[in-house]
């Protein structure tokens, strides 16, 4: 096992603040943005149901994925990454952006994309390196950083393995940014090593049968459970009253 990785456990805790501004963060980041609306209440209460899953199983690496671009996998990923880390904060909480195609973590959060999970894998520079903590939070993230020729077998390769042993070693949660399902193969690949996948669904525009699709190129992957995003709340009744009051 190379070097690096072998200390990544050593590292991976120790992370450095690079604090980055509050106006730069996506707005739809509602964790922090608007942490009393009921988006935030929905990114909360996903969290929640993990954590009652974690209670029958083991599931400390989870990613999320969609099937097709644009479905909001990576603002889901952040929010839920987010969410856990305001609630255990005595938890090691890691956010890795492994969409090494169109890593859109950085951006979302207003952090530099500077070295990342792609020159980690490559052997040009160590965890300690890469590894930054998101402002005042606890949470720590890993961008993509630049975009390899390969990015398939950068993903599929020894040194990918070796990098989620460490973060299992170094963080008690780990929150995955994978890449959309059906264009590359990079989702399928990596799905079978998470302990849990969450597909993230854009309500009224994503097709069933486009979902059935990648649901199926994601088997034999601990799927356990789908995200509908972008549903209106008036499309539920209950939830828009209480919001009103």
């Amino acid at each position: 096992m190379d070097s690096t990785m072998e200390r990544a456990g050593n590292f991976l805790p120790r992370v450095d603040d690079s604090a980055a501004s509050s106006n730069a963060v996506d707005r739809r980041v509602v964790t922090l943005t608007a942490p009393a609306s009921a988006a935030a209440e929905q990114y909360r209460t996903l969290y929640y149901r993990l954590e009652r899953m974690r209670e029958q199983r083991p599931m400390k690496v989870v990613a999320l994925t969609s099937a097709m671009p644009g479905e909001g996998k990576t603002v889901t990923s952040v929010n839920l990454a987010l969410a856990a880390a305001r609630a255990n904060p005595e938890r090691r909480i890691l956010l890795v952006d492994a969409d090494l195609r169109r890593g859109q973590v950085a951006p979302t959060l207003g952090m530099r994309n500077k070295q990342g999970l792609a020159e980690l894998l490559a052997g040009e520079c160590d965890v300690r390196d890469v590894v930054r903590r998101f402002n005042s939070t606890r949470l720590a993230v890993i961008p993509a950083g630049a975009t390899p020729e390969e990015s398939t077998q950068v993903l599929a390769s020894a040194r990918m393995k070796q990098f989620l042993k460490a973060v299992r070693e170094g963080f008690d949660e780990v929150y995955v940014d994978l890449p959309p399902t059906l264009p590359f193969a990079d989702a399928a690949i990596l799905g079978h090593q998470m302990d849990g996948v969450l597909m993230v669904i854009r309500a009224n525009v994503t097709p069933s049968k486009v979902v059935k699709q990648a649901v199926e190129q994601l088997a034999g992957a601990a799927l356990v459970g789908c995200v509908l995003n972008g549903a209106e709340v008036n499309a539920t009744p209950y939830l828009k009253n209480y919001v009103k009051k």
